[in-house]
């Protein structure tokens, strides 16, 4: 009886780290993939890779970015590269191979949905559909954080647990099992696209394609998911706010525009208020604020991730101190005009130090997760990130009346006075893009957004945001540095090997 590894042919190369990856299961294929409850297991393992590797999307997004600096006198030298944009590629925290773990189990989804569904008659159409809408939309989202931060990636399409087939270099279609393949014939099935486009294109699709087909509100083989899974997986919502971000960096505004309706309007999720916004950090798989998350649960089976190590000083609590605001930077993002919770809550100064407050606070005051608990979710995406995000597609079609709305929505729910019409020139777009850019920066500060969020800025704009941001957080010798530096875009995204791919 032959076992089945749940990996594809990244964990069976052995050519290089990053496709080194750990076997999420090992199990009898003659056994598993029958019937609907192997599906569920089977999907709900897609999410797990995902979860271990949330402190390296808060070192992609925030470290290299303006609002994070290092907390230690001495810094980690490896954290530091990202602090300082100087990232080596022997940096373990560029592993992505947690990415492709996500990508091989979505990939034997895909191909086992529909003959588990001849199996067990009890499948209907649309729960297989379902299924397969999943495991296609998380793996889009796998390869929208690659399309993102790195400049080269390789495309894998097809599950290469077990055999392959291909077309040798005599031109025969031939049939072979992926543990005997040679490293070079490995090497010669990966697919690297052409241009970053290419790879964009094949993530929209991918969305739009799922957008007809995933459930609404959760109703996922006719039941509707509890909390813990409704908003730890992704779904019809989430989908349909990844459309409208695919739609703006596309420069498919009306569409994007049209996208951003549904989320906003689906009666599961809202801005919520002021008072209960830390609940999402605080409590497990906080509702209405939440659309699709990396969740833990501590008191159940000690699910923890590494962000109160990366941000926490207290040793005795196993922080590390790896990461802390930059003050001054902080000072200029953060509105100190009203009772903003977010200012309250994302980052606190507690005597010497300066920290960021979200994943190891319990409260909006002092109070601390307990030692090696560091169970706070990590978000992907938010009821938030739908009203920002239809009000920069608005910007673009010049609807400057919606665009302030959905601004002042935000602000609203987060204690802040609305602006005033009269009193702010909001038909003025590059205003109006840095107060909804501002106020992403808010919103999501510390959240792995921010380095995307002043990409994104640059490409609606039209020009550089991220060089002189990020130069900001410097001294002013290596600020100038560090502008010269990102003022070209292929100094955008993170190094690999070029080794790897030989």
């Amino acid at each position: 009886m032959r076992k089945l590894l749940w990996i594809g042919l990244i964990a069976l190369c052995g050519c290089s780290d990053f496709f080194e990856v750990t076997p999420y299961n090992a199990i009898e294929e003659e056994e598993f993939y029958k019937n609907r409850e192997d599906l569920n297991a089977a999907a709900i393992g897609m999410y797990q890779s995902l979860s271990k590797e949330v402190h390296k999307f808060l070192l992609w997004g925030d470290a290299r970015a303006d609002m994070v600096t290092t907390g230690q006198p001495e810094p980690d030298p490896y954290v530091n590269e990202f602090v300082r944009n100087n990232v080596t590629v022997n940096n373990p925290y560029t592993d992505y191979s947690g990415i492709y773990e996500t990508i091989a189990r979505c990939n034997r989804q895909l191909e086992r949905v529909y003959s588990v569904k001849e199996l067990d008659d009890k499948i209907l159409d649309r729960d297989a559909g379902a299924y397969y809408g999943e495991a296609l939309l998380l793996r889009a989202y796998c390869y929208y954080l690659l399309a993102r931060t790195f400049d080269r990636f390789p495309i894998i399409r097809s599950d290469y647990a077990e055999e392959i087939r291909f077309v040798n270099e005599q031109g025969d279609t031939v049939s072979r099992s992926t543990m005997a393949l040679s490293i070079h014939e490995i090497r010669g099935l990966y697919q690297f696209p052409e241009n970053k486009q290419e790879v964009w294109l094949m993530i929209y699709n991918d969305v739009l394609t799922v957008l007809g087909i995933l459930p609404l509100n959760y109703q996922w083989d006719r039941n509707s998911l509890p909390a813990q899974q409704r908003y730890g997986r992704v779904s019809q919502p989430m989908a349909a706010t990844f459309a409208t971000e695919l739609a703006l960096w596309l420069g498919e505004y009306q569409s994007a525009s049209a996208f951003a309706n549904s989320p906003v309007l689906n009666n599961n999720h809202g801005l919520g208020t002021s008072g209960n916004w830390i609940n999402q950090f605080t409590g497990s798989f906080a509702a209405q604020h939440s659309m699709f998350l990396a969740g833990y649960q501590y008191e159940r089976s000690f699910e923890t991730n590494r962000l109160q190590e990366f941000t926490s000083p207290i040793p005795g609590d196993g922080g590390r101190y790896h990461l802390k605001p930059v003050s001054h930077v902080i000072d200029t993002v953060f509105s100190y005009e009203g009772p903003d919770i977010r200012t309250d809550f994302s980052f606190k100064v507690i005597g010497q130090d300066t920290v960021i407050w979200k994943y190891i606070g319990m409260d909006n005051v002092s109070s601390r997760r307990p030692p090696y608990q560091s169970s706070a979710s990590w978000h992907f995406y938010r009821s938030a990130d739908a009203y920002l995000l239809k009000a920069l597609a608005d910007l673009m079609l010049n609807d400057y009346s919606s665009a302030f709305n959905f601004l002042n929505m935000v602000r609203e729910a987060r204690g802040l006075l609305p602006l005033l019409p009269e009193e702010t020139d909001y038909t003025n777009k590059t205003l109006m893009m840095e107060l909804l850019f501002r106020e992403r920066a808010r919103e999501f500060a510390f959240e792995g957004k921010r380095w995307y969020d002043l990409m994104l800025w640059s490409k609606l704009s039209g020009e550089n945001k991220l060089a002189p941001h990020v130069a900001s957080k410097y001294s002013p010798e290596m600020g100038g540095q560090i502008r010269d530096k990102l003022q070209f875009e292929q100094n955008w995204y993170i190094p690999v090997d070029p080794l790897l791919w030989k």
